[in-house]
Formats: C-alpha cells, sequence, structure tokens
C-alpha cells in the first residue's frame, strides 16, 4: 500500500524535474550552503538575542522591530537550509531527496518566503516607525501602517521580478539604484530626528545599509537561483554585515549595562 502510494506520488515527470534541479546543484554548491545557510541563522538568532536585552534594558520601540526582524531572517534561513537538505539528500537517493523536497522541502520554501517578507517589513520599519510617529501614535493606525509596509514589500519584490523578466539589466540596476538610494535617504532621515546624523558612518550603520540593500531588493530568488556566484557573494555580504551589527549591538549593550 505505501509502496504504491509512494509510486503515485513520484511519477516520471517529477524524478525528471527532480534530476534536473540536482544536476545543477553542484558539490561546491552544497559544501558552501552547509556552511552559510547554519552561520546566517545563528548569527541572526544571536542578534535578536542581543537586541532583546538591549530592548529589555530601554523599551524603545525601533528596537523591538529590529529585533523581530533578525528573529525571522534566522527562521528563513533555517528554512531554506531545510529546503537544500533535500538536494542534497537526492544527490544519494533521488526518490528519498524528491520525497523529503515535496513534504518538507516545499513548506519551508513556503516559510522561508514568509519569514523573509515579514523580516523586510519589520526592517523597514524600523527607519520609518519615527516618520509615522509624528502623525499618529495609535496601535490600530501603527498597525495599520505596519499591514501597508508588507504591501510596497511585496510590490517590490514583484516590481523587481518583472522588471528584469521582461526589462533587462539596465532597467533592473536603475530599480534597484532608485530603491538604494531611498533606502539612504529614510536610514539618514530617521537618524537625523533622533539627532544621531553624524553616525551614519558608524559600521553599524554601514552594515545596516548592506542588510537593508541585500534583504530588500527582492534578491530571495537571487539566492535560490542556479547563479552560484551570486549566491556566493550576497551570502558572503550577508554574513559580513551580520557580524558588524552583533558587534556593533553587543558594544552598545555593555555601555548601557556599565
Amino acid at each position: 500500500m505505501a509502496i504504491d502510494a509512494i509510486d503515485a506520488i513520484l511519477t516520471p515527470k517529477i524524478l525528471e524535474m527532480s534530476t534536473e534541479m540536482t544536476s545543477m546543484y553542484t558539490l561546491t554548491d552544497v559544501v558552501f550552503d552547509l556552511v552559510a545557510y547554519p552561520v546566517m541563522a545563528i548569527l541572526a538568532l544571536m542578534i535578536y538575542l542581543e537586541i532583546a536585552k538591549l530592548y529589555s534594558i530601554s523599551q524603545y520601540e525601533g528596537l523591538k522591530h529590529f529585533k523581530n526582524t533578525f528573529f525571522f531572517f534566522g527562521v528563513g534561513n533555517l528554512a531554506i537550509l531545510t529546503m537544500m537538505i533535500s538536494m542534497i539528500i537526492a544527490k544519494f537517493s533521488l526518490e528519498a531527496g524528491t520525497l523529503f523536497f515535496l513534504f518538507v522541502g516545499i513548506p519551508a520554501l513556503l516559510l522561508a518566503g514568509c519569514s523573509f517578507w515579514i523580516a523586510n517589513t519589520e526592517l523597514l520599519y524600523t527607519i520609518t516607525w519615527r516618520l509615522f510617529d509624528n502623525i499618529s501614535t495609535k496601535r490600530r493606525y501603527k498597525s495599520m501602517f505596519f499591514l501597508a509596509l508588507m504591501i510596497f514589500v511585496l510590490i517590490d519584490v514583484i516590481a523587481y521580478g518583472v522588471i528584469s523578466e521582461y526589462y533587462g539589466l539596465t532597467s533592473t540596476i536603475m530599480y534597484k539604484g532608485s530603491i538604494f538610494i531611498l533606502i539612504l535617504l529614510l536610514i539618514r532621515s530617521n537618524l537625523r530626528s533622533s539627532g544621531r546624523i553624524g553616525s551614519i558612518k558608524h559600521p553599524y550603520y554601514l552594515g545596516l545599509i548592506i542588510i537593508f540593500t541585500l534583504n530588500f531588493l527582492g534578491t530571495f530568488s537571487d539566492v535560490i537561483s542556479e547563479d552560484t556566484i551570486a549566491g556566493f557573494i550576497i551570502n558572503g555580504l550577508t554574513i559580513v554585515a551580520y557580524f558588524i551589527i552583533l558587534k556593533g549591538i553587543r558594544k552598545w549593550t555593555r555601555i548601557l549595562t556599565i
């Protein structure tokens, strides 16, 4: 009975698609993913815990959402790692790897997409909440503003996909450039409103800018694409940014706890 059910699921078409996906996943990809995604997940969750300590001391609203950002980054990276494990299993057993992907990998992929969506929204909220606070401090309107940011992030991902698919590299670079400028302006505005405009050159904020650039531009599709070099660069820069931010957060925590 179980064998018949498995045969019904693993149709020749599904196995053919699985074979194509597995053939694109090289040994270099395997080694890099087994190192990069656990490291990114651990660093993100370490940042989450450090910010949680800082938030418990200051109760600063921006830290609350910054904390949530890295929790969802951690979950998202663990979910991607789970999906990648199915590819690794398929290297040794196509049937087992395909079944793992269908029943574990696909839900993990959906979890990763939702996690990065929420993380990017939380990240964007950390540099825009002050602007909205000048308009209203009511919880209901803040929730509506957060929902609007979620829609904006989703539209950004869709726009990025459409532009890159139908309008070529030049248009994509122009679009990413405009988003990058918007991010810089929002970070600068947030620093100005907090009276720390000179801090934008601080390594912590440079790390923050890197995180925004990599995660707010619809690059999730690049990470899981067949472009190995792009994946190396994106994940490598993300790890560097995580280290910079973790170091900055720990420094501020030590200062506040003295």
